[in-house]
């Protein structure tokens, strides 16, 4: 090989090649949190915390929490078998609280404070969540989750979202379950709303007359009126909600709370007519027959009246299966009210004598014996349905709808204590045996069903039904 072909062959090797990039990756990871703890892996696994099946847990885990679940299962309504960690990147609500306890003893306290609160509770002891039910149709998401603090250990996060209803009354339940949840509940206190609202009605006695708050309980009621008989759903949802707070004595005054009664059981407000004061007594009737429609037959009006005839010859469970989802849920709600209208405005008559002062000025009014009599009647003429076989019949389904069943034991036990004729009526339909099956339902889960189905097992088992005198059964006490 010659010199020349060696120098460039050397001069070929020496030439600079070109860099080429170098790919290079750093992983960050993220900051301790002052409650929880850094996730085991960076990948989020949704499916392990999404899927309906609780993760597996190993043996040694399973054998203590099985123990202490068999030892606790007899006084809870709620045992759930594991609970799953916090979800990576998983924002808590701030209705939550960090307990440092076992979930056992968490989900105990929990469940009997839903009992006491006489909340409805849907138990999933595979995910430990709750599906919760309020009485004012207030719909909250109970869940468990497992955590660890770095300054006081392993212990458990109770969790309360709202998914529909006033946010002030979910306020006003997530305080109390949340206190239960660590063992601080306090139920004393409860019942002095109704003497502050006693002084309250003193006051306002002072600064109007009786004509004047007459007028105005009539000029309500008329609102309520026009806002149920429009065919849009959120009107007749506060058309209803408008006659609950008037015919609760402790949302307004006694007075109007009598004047709304006597419209929803007789429409009619039994209150003479006066040049300053001319009212329409078919707005009335309209306003009692809406609500026994809507109790007794699930509608208003002529509405919907094929559908409802259909699914009671078809005996299902489910009442409104002619119509829509969304009128479903709709003409439930609205059930569920009216129900809660005729229960106050039964308890209304019934209490009117114990309610109203020496020297309040009141116009002459039917004995609650005859006004409950006259109730029954006019129902049966209205619907051609029996009202206290559609009361015994909610109560025969506490278990799946226990605030309904608790009005209906309200109304009934009213009724009964009332008159003679609607007492020896529910003997004859069986009201006992539908009653016991209902406490029994009451006394594990709702504690105000429980309380209204004593009272009316009390008042059925009374021996004066041979008395002729009916005024005398509406001065029975609860």
């Amino acid at each position: 090989m010659s010199d020349k072909q060696q120098q460039k062959q050397q001069q070929q090797s020496r030439e600079i090649k070109p860099d080429r990039p170098e790919f290079r990756f750093a992983q960050i990871s993220s900051p301790p949190s002052a409650c929880l703890p850094p996730p085991e892996s960076e990948v989020i696994d949704k499916a392990s915390f999404f899927q309906k099946q609780a993760p597996q847990v190993s043996e040694e885990a399973k054998a203590p929490a099985a123990a202490k679940q068999d030892a606790d299962s007899n006084g809870s309504n709620w045992s759930p078998k594991s609970v799953r960690p916090v979800p990576a990147f998983y924002p808590l609500e701030r209705s939550s609280r960090f307990i440092e306890d076992d979930h056992i003893q968490v989900a105990s306290r929990l469940s009997e404070c839903l009992r006491v609160l006489s909340v409805q509770a849907l138990y999933n002891d595979e995910n430990a969540t709750a599906s919760l039910y309020t009485s004012e149709n207030v719909e909250m998401h109970l869940s468990l989750w497992k955590t660890q603090s770095l300054s006081m250990g392993d212990g458990i996060v109770v969790e309360l979202q709202r998914r529909k209803g006033c946010s002030m009354t979910f306020h006003r339940y997530a305080r109390h379950i949340l206190d239960a949840a660590m063992g601080e509940l306090d139920f004393k206190g409860g019942e002095v709303s109704a003497l502050y609202s006693k002084k309250a009605e003193r006051m306002l006695k002072m600064q109007s007359s009786a004509a004047t708050e007459q007028e105005n309980a009539i000029i309500a009621i008329e609102i309520a009126h026009g806002l149920i008989m429009k065919d849009r759903m959120d009107a007749r949802q506060l058309g209803l909600e408008s006659l609950c707070l008037l015919t609760d004595p402790t949302k307004t005054g006694i007075q109007t709370a009598i004047i709304a009664s006597r419209v929803v059981l007789l429409g009619t407000t039994q209150l003479q007519s006066s040049d300053d004061m001319i009212y329409d007594e078919s707005v009335f009737q309209e306003v009692r027959d809406t609500i026994l429609g809507l109790i007794q037959l699930k509608r208003i009006g002529e509405e919907s009246a094929e559908s409802a005839d259909e699914d009671d010859g078809n005996n299902s469970d489910d009442e409104f299966d002619g119509h829509k989802a969304q009128e479903k849920e709709h003409l439930s709600l609205l059930h569920n009210l009216a129900l809660a209208v005729l229960a106050n405005a039964l308890d209304v008559i019934e209490n009117e004598d114990m309610d109203t002062e020496p020297e309040d000025t009141k116009p002459a009014a039917m004995p609650p014996s005859q006004i409950a009599n006259t109730f029954m009647e006019g129902a049966q003429e209205t619907t051609s349905k029996e009202l206290l076989s559609t009361l015994i019949s909610e109560l025969g389904k506490a278990s799946n709808k226990p605030h309904n069943a608790c009005l209906s034991a309200k109304c009934l036990g009213s009724l009964c204590r009332a008159s003679r004729k609607a007492r020896k009526r529910a003997k004859e339909l069986g009201a006992k045996t539908v009653v016991s099956t209902a406490l029994d339902v009451g006394v594990r889960t709702h504690a105000k069903l429980e309380t209204e189905c004593k009272k009316v097992i009390k008042v059925l088992t009374l021996t004066n039904d041979n008395n002729d005198d009916d005024e005398s059964d509406g001065q029975q006490q609860h």
